[in-house]
């Protein structure tokens, strides 16, 4: 495979994995939408959830299909159920039927998300294109962040899931520039790597991503709760995606700093401001608290992944990586929405504790995810 190619194959994964994530991304603000439109806390807490178990369930599979079908063909049936079932979502007639379309929606996006992600782990430096394909993920996250306020008082929420239907429909022009490894290409390069994968490093990937799927659907409703004003709370959330484009970068220094360090430099940033969050802080300490979790979100998120690259070039790896992500985010809202009812507390806890458990997971693997990296270079 050429490098030209390969390069033009990264792109198109990093935009392939912006769409697939499209949801997620903005989750925080979509809630408040959802909510203020007349579902339900609990359908939009569930639904968010529906959503990602979607994505989780087609990436186990998708890891599962390896090359055996034609990447391409995968994408286009997949960005087109998304386009779909978006659509659908927008004049849904019940809370069960909309439920049904955010699965469906999520089992698009995981395929699309899982194919972009082996794409981008096919980079000869796996660490700086994942902090690149996160600086990308954080632009959209900003822009759509900031808008969604005025873009649901324009369109309603059901114009906002027309504009994710046509975003994902925009996707089918990626197809061309869709590359996968060989059978017999892949097969090779997995050769080097244990069948069953570093286990505690795979169980960090997804107790960090469960971590963060807890709190992350609720940031929006903590600072609304805490007093704070719908668009200042957007306000903040949008400088916080902006607040983790360093983060996204700092994961590139993973060679030079050390993986080690730099994972007990990002779990402190996230354990801290979900800690001090725990009080009742006005809109400044509310905004200066998401920034720094999610500066650090964004750093663990490539550098945890970046690594299981590094160990696997073949793609299989990281598409369980993958696959372990989204089952983090997936899982994270449900455990979250049955303890809403006694506030946010539990929620903050939750997420810290599991943050502190893939540090300690990660730690443990390190030495060795290590030795694994230098053998297959």
């Amino acid at each position: 495979m050429d490098l030209e190619r390969t390069a033009r194959g990264v792109l198109a994964g990093m935009a392939l994995v912006v769409i697939g994530m499209q949801v997620f991304i903005i989750q925080p603000g979509l809630v408040s939408v959802l909510i203020a439109s007349g579902l339900d806390d609990s359908i939009v807490g569930y639904a968010a959830s529906a959503e990602i178990f979607g994505i989780a369930l087609s990436t186990i599979a998708a890891a599962s299909i390896g090359t055996r079908l034609r990447w391409s063909w995968l994408a286009g049936v997949a960005l087109a159920l998304m386009a779909a079932a978006n659509l659908a979502s927008a004049v849904a007639p019940s809370g069960e039927a909309f439920l049904l379309l955010r699965l469906l929606a999520g089992l698009g996006a995981g395929i699309v998300i899982s194919l972009g992600y082996a794409m981008v782990g096919a980079a000869p430096d796996p660490d700086r294109a994942f902090g690149h394909l996160i600086v990308a993920v954080l632009v959209y996250g900003a822009l759509g962040i900031f808008g969604l306020p005025q873009a649901a008082a324009l369109l309603g929420a059901g114009g906002i899931f027309g504009l994710l239907a046509l975003m994902a429909a925009a996707g089918l022009a990626l197809l061309p520039l869709v590359v996968q490894p060989a059978p017999a290409e892949a097969a090779g390069r997995e050769g080097g790597a244990p069948r069953a994968g570093p286990y505690l490093l795979l169980g960090a990937v997804f107790l960090f991503f469960l971590g963060q799927g807890v709190v992350w659907a609720f940031l929006s409703l903590i600072g609304e709760r805490m007093g704070i004003a719908s668009q200042s709370v957007a306000n903040g959330l949008t400088i916080a995606q902006l607040a983790g484009i360093p983060g996204a970068f700092a994961a590139s220094l993973g060679q030079r700093i050390g993986h080690r360090r730099l994972i007990a430099i990002g779990t402190i940033g996230c354990v801290v401001p979900l800690a001090v969050m725990t009080m009742r802080l006005d809109a400044i300490g509310y905004g200066v608290g998401i920034s720094i979790f999610n500066a650090a979100a964004n750093l663990m998120t490539p550098l945890l992944v970046a690594i299981v690259a590094g160990i696997d070039r073949g793609g299989r790896l990281v598409q369980r990586a993958a696959a372990l992500q989204m089952l983090g985010l997936a899982v994270g809202p449900a455990l979250s929405t049955p303890l809403m009812g006694q506030g946010f507390g539990p929620i903050l806890a939750l997420s810290i504790l599991l943050f502190l458990l893939c540090w300690l997971f990660s730690a443990l693997d390190l030495r060795g995810a290590r030795r694994r990296l230098s053998e297959n270079h």
